[in-house]
């Protein structure tokens, strides 16, 4: 009989598994387990035992997964065994497995696949943001990958979900692995959530620009959280709707609507992402550029509005005259671009007014007492870009952020010109001396998880 034992990515349980069709009494295996453990010195470890279909598993699920647990059957009205949630990590685990990843780790390429190499992918988003995937999808692929990596290396896959702004994504994928959790056995899942906040910037054409965190080990049950993340997406609904009734008073003959515009700039799609003030903008300006061209030849403004919005998305008023003949002389409303200012975020007196989007100081306090999260700054070169001292800047965050940002997405996989290796090198070596761990991601926006 050939015995084989594994030690799990967190170190906590070997797999003893019988590779014979051959049954044997729970005595012969355990003392079998014993002869193979012993010599190696690791007797003292929590095992599983296999034979068959029947498994016996000692390990212990941390006090994280409890509380998930433990949440989620609240919610639920039903008892959830925590047992059921192990391929969920704890941040603790996965900031002792940061130590051990390379940029190599991260990267998704054929060679990389082969070798089992590409161990992580803490980076990515489904339907529930502004990801095309089903979370079963995206879970599903990562299993499978998962258990090739693991029969080729004995590591487990490390994958994170983090939308944008939301965590209904987290509880479904608690759901599928809760009531399957054989299926993803060698996976490592992080619940995650990438957050925006607003800040001032110099190297923009505007003063204000967007940068996110990504949080790890975010609880979706959390009461806190899900009031902090459901009030962002009313203050976006609420900019919307109070932008529109400005103009609506400036403008009568044009009917701005707030369904119109869930319907032709996808705000059901992208209610939960951050600039969502530039897609009322845009809609705004086609809308009123589009009613006056359709008044001055005599055509019904609502109907010419629909045929020319017809399979269009987001566009901008600059987009329809480059695509619509008819359209070549629209142009924009310089009112409806002054009455913006003020609906976007911006500065006044230098305070930071943002009324469709998060402070730095706001994600730190909804977040600051939560157990067990902690952060790390998404893509940190494309904040880096923007404002006039960022290695500073970065010093500033990490100083205010409540001991929370304990990381850095050095590692990012889809980073395009102008930035250069040189670049993201430099940043790297800032947020190190800054004593962040690295992390990676592939910030996957595709329908699967290795399909872009």
């Amino acid at each position: 009989m050939k015995i084989s034992a594994v030690i799990l990515n967190s170190g906590r349980a070997p797999v003893f598994r019988s590779e014979t069709s051959e049954k044997k009494s729970n005595s012969d295996l355990k003392q079998d387990y014993k002869n193979f453990v012993m010599p190696v010195g690791i007797a003292m470890a929590t095992f599983a035992i296999t034979f068959g279909s029947y498994q016996i598993i000692k390990s212990k699920p941390s006090a994280y997964v409890k509380t998930l647990a433990e949440s989620m059957g609240s919610a639920k009205n039903r008892t959830i065994n925590p047992k059921n949630l192990s391929p969920i990590a704890s941040s603790e685990e996965l900031l002792g497995m940061l130590s051990k990843l390379e940029n190599k780790n991260y990267v998704f390429n054929p060679e990389n696949l082969k070798n089992g190499v590409f161990r992580a992918d803490l980076h990515s988003h489904s339907i529930h943001s502004d990801g095309d995937g089903f979370v079963k999808n995206l879970l599903d692929d990562a299993a499978e990958y998962a258990d090739k990596l693991y029969s080729k290396t004995r590591q487990k896959f490390v994958f994170a979900l983090t939308d944008h702004d939301t965590v209904s994504g987290l509880k479904e994928a608690l759901d599928i692995i809760e009531a399957n959790p054989q299926k993803y056995k060698n996976l490592r899942f992080v619940p995650g959530v990438e957050v925006s906040f607003a800040h001032k910037v110099h190297n923009s054409s505007n003063p204000c620009e967007m940068s996110e965190l990504l949080v790890y080990g975010v609880n979706p049950y959390s009461d806190k959280v899900n009031k902090f993340l459901d009030g962002i997406r009313q203050k976006r609904i609420d900019m919307v709707h109070n932008y529109f009734s400005e103009l609506a008073e400036k403008y009568p003959q044009t009917k701005f609507s707030f369904d119109e515009f869930v319907k032709f700039y996808e705000f059901k799609k992208y209610g939960n992402v951050m600039n969502i003030h530039w897609r009322a903008y845009h809609y705004a300006q086609t809308k009123h550029a589009i009613t006056q061209h359709a008044n001055k030849f005599g055509k019904n403004p609502e109907e010419y509005y629909s045929k020319i919005m017809t399979d269009k998305q987001n566009p901008s008023v600059g987009y329809l005259k480059e695509t619509v003949n008819e359209l070549q002389k629209i142009c924009e409303d310089a009112e409806i671009t002054k009455i913006f200012q003020k609906y976007k975020p911006h500065f006044e007196n230098g305070k930071l007014i943002a009324s469709s989007e998060n402070t730095f100081e706001e994600i730190i306090s909804a977040f600051k007492d939560e157990p067990n999260i902690f952060m790390a700054f998404s893509h940190p070169c494309w904040y880096a870009r923007t404002v006039q001292n960022p290695i500073e800047g970065l010093k500033y965050y990490v100083e205010h952020s409540n001991g929370l940002i304990k990381a850095s997405e050095s590692f990012h996989q889809v980073y395009k010109n102008p930035v250069t290796d040189d670049f993201i090198s430099k940043i790297q070596q800032a947020t190190e001396n800054l004593n962040l761990l690295n992390l990676g991601g592939r910030d996957n926006h595709g329908t699967r998880l290795f399909i872009r």
